[in-house]
């Protein structure tokens, strides 16, 4: 019986207690759903072992306002190498599915990040904002970016989606 009571009065003091979960917190926000789903992730593994992490968000979707398609298409790029080198533009190739290389790539430093990109980027990557140009609606409807290297092969992250109504 002592045993019961014991529970009893656990239960209710762990139910009395302030938690500091916000369980509100946990369903992600309208710009925050946004930029998920305008974000794909991709890796290259050679011989069981991962040589590349890519986290690349195509900003056109995420913001037209900010990114509007008729100035190209716009991708933050986040990558982390495993053997800690960076060098990554000379290592691997970023091209769309039209065949097109960036137009422009501006290396970003992690104090020049900002918002969902400052908090979804990889902590300890490198980062680069690529600029390619615009492209037909054909292409938009079906892009995807293919990252490749000459040994370890190539993935490719498709982007080709329906945006969600912000």
């Amino acid at each position: 019986m002592l045993k019961y009571f014991i529970y009893l009065s656990v239960l209710w003091f762990v139910g009395c207690a302030d938690h500091p979960v916000n369980f509100i917190k946990l369903t992600p926000t309208s710009l925050q759903e946004s930029y998920i789903q305008a974000t794909r992730k991709t890796e290259i593994i050679y011989q069981e072992k991962t040589q590349i992490i890519l986290i690349a968000t195509h900003l056109n979707a995420f913001d037209e306002e900010a990114y509007p398609k008729q100035k190209g298409e716009i991708f933050f790029v986040s990558v982390y190498q495993s053997d800690g080198k960076k060098d990554f533009l000379k290592a691997y190739n970023l091209v769309l599915n039209s065949g097109e290389k960036p137009l422009k790539v501006t290396p970003l430093k992690a104090s020049e990040l900002q918002g969902l990109i400052a908090e979804y980027a990889i902590p300890w990557g490198e980062y680069y904002l690529l600029e390619f140009s615009p492209q037909n609606k054909r292409i938009q409807d079906r892009l995807s970016i293919t990252l490749s290297h000459k040994k370890f092969g190539e993935n490719t992250l498709n982007f080709g989606f329906k945006a969600i109504q912000k």
